[in-house]
C-alpha cells in the first residue's frame, strides 16, 4: 500500500486537522504553514472544521474549478478568509476557547507584519493582505487600515455564514468570484480548453505571498492530484515557458553562451533541489523589446549604475585608499605563493641548450635566476548576491566589488566579477567584469532585484569555462553574501515526499552542499559576509571557517586579506 510521507511540520499539521474534525481517516487536502515552515495551528483547525461541517469533496471540486485561472492563488487565499468566518461561527457553540485561538491568531499576525522585510512586503498580493490586516484588525480590537469602497465590500462579502451548508458556502464562494472578479460558470471550460502553455505560464513573482492555506491532495487520497503548494503560494509552480525565458532576455541582456553549452550546464546542474530552475549566463547586452515591465526594469538598472557611479565619484578618495591598502596586503601575502619569473644572468641555474654561447660567444647570460617579477598562480571569482534583500547596499557593495576588483586586477590577479540573483525559476548569472581586463567599469551595472539561490549561482559559476584555470591556475571563489539563501522556486518533492520553499534550513542546506561539491572539486571557496547578525549562523554553515564579517568599508581590506590568507594557507595544506 503506498502511503503519503510527510516532513515532522506537515506531520503536526495533520494531526491538528484531525484533532478538529473528529476523524483520522483522511489525507488532508489543505495544509497551514507559517512563513518559517512551522505549523499554524489556528488555521489547520479551521481545515479541519471544514472537514467536520462542510463536505469537503464538493468544496474541493469547486477549487478545482479555476486551478488553471492566473488569479487561482488570490482566490485561494480570499475563500479562505470566507470559510474562517464561517467555521467558526458553526465551531464556537460548542468550543468557546476558539474565541481567544482566534484572537491570538490575530495578533500573531500584526507580529509577523512588524517582523517583515522590506523584500517580503515587495512580494506581498497587497489586495490579499489588505483584507487580512482588516480581518484581525476587526478580530483583535485594533484600529482597521483603510479600505477602498471595493474593499470594504469585498470584506463584507468574505463573511461566509455560519448557518451556510456546504451548497449554500459553495453558491457564496461563485457569487465572491463572480461579482468581484468576473470569474463564474463556463470559464472552467474555457481555461480548459486553452493552450496548454497559455494556462501554465509562470506568474509574475512579484506576486509572491504567503498563504493561508496550501493545496497538499485531494483529501481522499488521490496521490496522482496531490501537490503541495508551499507557504509562499508557488505550488502551482510547473516551470519556465519560453515567455519567461524571453522575458529574462529582454530584462538582463542575451545569452553569453551557445544553446548547446546552456543545455549541457542545465542538464548537469539543474537536478535535485535545483530541478525545477533554469540557467542564464549573460554579459548585460541589451536587445531591442518592447516589453513594458523589461523596459522598466532597464530604466531602474540605468538609474542604479548612475548613483553608483556619483556614489564612487564622492568617495574616489577612500576608494583609491582601500585599493592601495587590499592590494598591498594580497601581494606581501601572496609573494610566497607566486611563481617567480626566471631572467638571464651570468651566475644561477645553467641554461644547458645555452651553454654553447659561454666558450664560443664569450657570453656569460647562459644562466638563469629568480627574476622581480612573479607569475600569479591563482584566479579568483568574485560572486555578488543581487537579489532585493540588497536593495539598501547597492552603492556600498558595488564599491566594495571594485576595490576588490581593482586590487586584485592591480598585481596581475586574474579576476572575474559576476552578479547573480533568480527570477521566473532562472538563476541569472550575469558577468560584470571578465578575466582579461582591467577594466572594472561594468561593476557599476550592479543593482539589486529578483531572488538569490546561492546554491545554483555557486555551482554554475564553479562549471564556466575558464581559461585561467585551464593554465594551471588554482581557483578562488570569493561569495559577497548576507547569508540568507531565498528563491520563489521551490525545491521540489523527492518521490512521495512533500515539496518545500527554498528558504530557510532547506536553502541553507542546499548551499552548504553546493560549497561542498565545489570543494571537491578543488576550489576554493570563501565567503564576505555583509549582512544581518541573525544570518551569521547561516554563513558559518555554508562555508565553515571560511569567511569574514564586514560591517563597514574601512574593514573591507583587513578582511578580504585575512580571508585571502586563510584559502593560501589551506593549498598549502593540501
Amino acid at each position: 500500500m503506498i502511503k503519503k510521507h510527510y516532513s515532522g511540520s506537515a506531520r503536526r499539521a495533520r494531526n491538528i486537522i484531525w484533532n478538529a474534525a473528529g476523524r483520522y481517516d483522511f489525507d488532508p487536502p489543505f495544509m497551514a504553514f507559517f512563513s518559517n515552515g512551522h505549523p499554524d495551528q489556528y488555521f489547520n483547525m479551521v481545515a479541519g472544521f471544514v472537514q467536520k461541517w462542510l463536505d469537503m469533496p464538493k468544496l474541493w471540486d469547486f477549487f478545482l474549478s479555476y486551478e488553471g485561472d492566473r488569479r487561482a492563488d488570490e482566490f485561494d487565499d480570499y475563500l479562505w478568509l470566507g470559510l474562517e468566518n464561517c467555521v467558526y461561527e458553526k465551531e464556537l457553540p460548542e468550543r468557546p476557547i476558539l474565541e481567544s485561538l482566534r484572537r491570538e491568531r490575530g495578533e500573531l499576525f500584526f507580529v509577523e507584519m512588524q517582523q517583515m522585510t522590506r523584500q517580503q512586503m515587495e512580494y506581498q498580493s497587497m489586495p490579499v493582505f489588505n483584507q487580512q490586516e482588516f480581518r484581525w484588525a476587526s478580530v483583535c480590537g485594533r484600529r482597521p487600515p483603510l479600505l477602498s469602497p471595493r474593499e470594504k465590500r469585498i470584506s463584507e462579502a468574505l463573511r461566509f455564514s455560519g448557518s451556510l451548508d456546504t451548497d449554500g458556502v459553495i453558491a457564496a464562494m461563485q457569487a465572491f468570484l463572480q461579482s468581484f472578479f468576473r470569474f463564474g460558470p463556463g470559464d472552467e471550460l474555457r481555461i480548459r480548453k486553452a493552450n496548454p502553455l497559455a494556462r501554465l505560464l509562470f506568474r509574475h513573482e512579484t506576486k509572491r505571498r504567503d498563504r493561508l492555506l496550501v493545496r497538499i491532495g485531494t483529501g481522499e487520497g488521490d496521490h496522482e492530484k496531490a501537490r503541495q503548494q508551499r507557504h509562499a503560494g508557488l505550488g502551482r509552480h510547473v516551470g519556465p515557458s519560453p515567455e519567461d525565458r524571453a522575458y529574462i532576455e529582454a530584462v538582463f541582456g542575451k545569452l553569453c553562451r551557445t544553446p548547446e553549452e546552456l543545455r549541457v550546464l542545465e542538464n548537469e546542474l539543474c537536478v535535485g533541489p535545483d530541478g525545477l530552475c533554469r540557467l542564464w549566463i549573460t554579459r548585460g547586452e541589451r536587445t531591442s523589446t518592447e516589453d513594458r515591465d523589461a523596459l522598466e526594469v532597464r530604466e531602474s538598472a540605468e538609474r542604479q549604475a548612475k548613483r553608483n557611479e556619483a556614489f564612487q565619484a564622492e568617495h574616489a578618495a577612500m576608494i583609491q585608499g582601500s585599493v592601495r591598502a587590499l592590494s598591498t596586503r594580497i601581494e606581501t601575502i601572496f609573494s610566497s605563493y607566486f611563481k617567480h619569473l626566471p631572467e638571464q644572468a651570468c651566475a644561477g641555474r645553467i641554461r644547458p641548450e645555452a651553454a654553447w654561447r659561454l666558450p664560443v660567444l664569450n657570453d656569460a647570460t647562459v644562466f638563469l635566476k629568480n627574476g622581480e617579477e612573479t607569475e600569479p598562480e591563482i584566479c579568483v571569482d568574485l560572486l555578488l548576491d543581487a537579489s532585493q534583500s540588497r536593495m539598501h547596499s547597492q552603492e556600498v557593495l558595488s564599491a566594495e566589488a571594485a576595490i576588490i576588483a581593482r586590487s586584485l586586477a592591480k598585481i596581475h590577479i586574474p579576476v572575474r566579477v559576476t552578479a547573480f540573483r533568480s527570477l521566473k525559476s532562472h538563476t541569472v548569472l550575469e558577468i560584470l567584469k571578465d578575466f582579461g581586463t582591467s577594466d572594472c567599469r561594468g561593476l557599476l551595472r550592479y543593482y539589486a532585484g529578483g531572488w538569490n539561490r546561492d546554491g545554483l549561482a555557486i555551482e554554475a559559476l564553479g562549471h564556466l569555462d575558464n581559461e585561467a584555470a585551464m593554465q594551471g591556475r588554482q581557483r578562488i571563489l570569493l561569495v559577497l553574501t548576507d547569508g540568507s539563501p531565498n528563491d520563489s522556486t521551490p525545491i521540489p518533492a523527492e518521490g512521495l515526499l512533500l515539496s518545500r520553499e527554498y528558504e530557510g534550513e532547506a536553502a541553507v542546506a542546499a548551499a552548504e552542499e553546493a560549497v561542498r561539491r565545489l570543494r571537491a572539486s578543488g576550489v576554493r571557496v570563501g565567503a564576505v559576509f555583509h549582512g544581518n547578525t541573525a544570518h551569521l549562523e547561516n554563513v558559518h554553515r555554508i562555508y565553515g571557517h571560511a569567511y569574514v564579517r564586514i560591517q563597514k568599508a574601512s574593514q573591507l581590506a583587513q578582511g578580504v586579506s585575512d580571508l585571502m590568507l586563510m584559502l593560501l594557507r589551506e593549498m598549502r595544506t593540501d
